[in-house]
Parts: C-alpha cells; sequence; structure tokens
C-alpha cells in the first residue's frame, strides 16, 4: 500500500513536519513520485510504529536512529550485541522511572487528603518538603 505524507500521518500520529524531520535524520526513506510527491509503503510505517514506541518508552534520538539502523542490517553477533546494549541500558532507564513515578504516585496520594483543609496542610508542610526532597534526589541521582 501507498501513503501520502498525510495519510502517513495519520496512521502513525505524527506531523506531517516530523515525518520530514526523521526523513532528514535518516531514519525513514520515503519513495518518490514523478511529481517529487514522497509517498510511504508499508516499511516506512513500519519503521514509523517502531519509532512511536520508542519515543514513548523515551528512547533518545541517537538510540532511536541506532535501533533502525540495527533493523535495516542482515541480522547479524555484533547487531545482537550492539542492541543489546542498548535494550538492556533502557531497561534499567526505565525501570528506575517506574521506581519514582511509584514515589510520586504515593505521594500525590498522601497529599490528597491535605487539600482539605489549611490546618492538614499546615501540619504536614515539613513532611511533604522531605518527600519531594527524597524524590527530587532519586531522580536526580539517576540522571
Amino acid at each position: 500500500m501507498k501513503w501520502t505524507i498525510k495519510q502517513a500521518a495519520a496512521v502513525t500520529g505524527f506531523s506531517a513536519d516530523t515525518l520530514r524531520y526523521y526523513e532528514k535524520e535518516g531514519m525513514l526513506s520515503p519513495k518518490r513520485h514523478e511529481n517529487g510527491y514522497r509517498y510511504y509503503d508499508d516499511n516506512d510505517i513500519t519503521v514509523l510504529k517502531n519509532i512511536a514506541v520508542m519515543k514513548y518508552a523515551h528512547f533518545s534520538l541517537a538510540e532511536m536512529k541506532s535501533m533502525e539502523e540495527l533493523y535495516a542490517r542482515e541480522p547479524n553477533t555484533d547487531c545482537n550485541k550492539i542492541a543489546r546494549r542498548i535494550l538492556n541500558g533502557k531497561i534499567v532507564e526505565l525501570n528506575r522511572s517506574i521506581l519514582n513515578y511509584r514515589k510520586i504516585v504515593k505521594l500525590l496520594t498522601e497529599l490528597l487528603p491535605m487539600v482539605d483543609s489549611i490546618d492538614a496542610y499546615l501540619c504536614n508542610e515539613k513532611r511533604i518538603g522531605e518527600f519531594i526532597d527524597q524524590i527530587f534526589n532519586d531522580i536526580r541521582c539517576g540522571d
């Protein structure tokens, strides 16, 4: 199947500008009609779906480019090693983020009753500050 840039954008949720950006970055290579208009095929849509998932998983542009380059190559041992390194690093990063998000959810859950009254907030103000400092430090150490 062939999609115009507008159709590919609608299918993938990316803007047309984003598709052009990914093309400029070498992550995507749409074909061109005789009139010069881009068209996207099934392979391009697959690449864009991969990029969408990686973007959601907070892959950097460099990580996404590396993974797409590996995906385009013939499978080999070196590709596997590089992919494992990138994926293992992302797993560690995401697990750290999940832990911090759980702490934040706990904080928000504890804060919720404290907005019922000024007195409740004032009684817990110091504890709230300590909790936020702890989460801040956890996030900063993960960077």
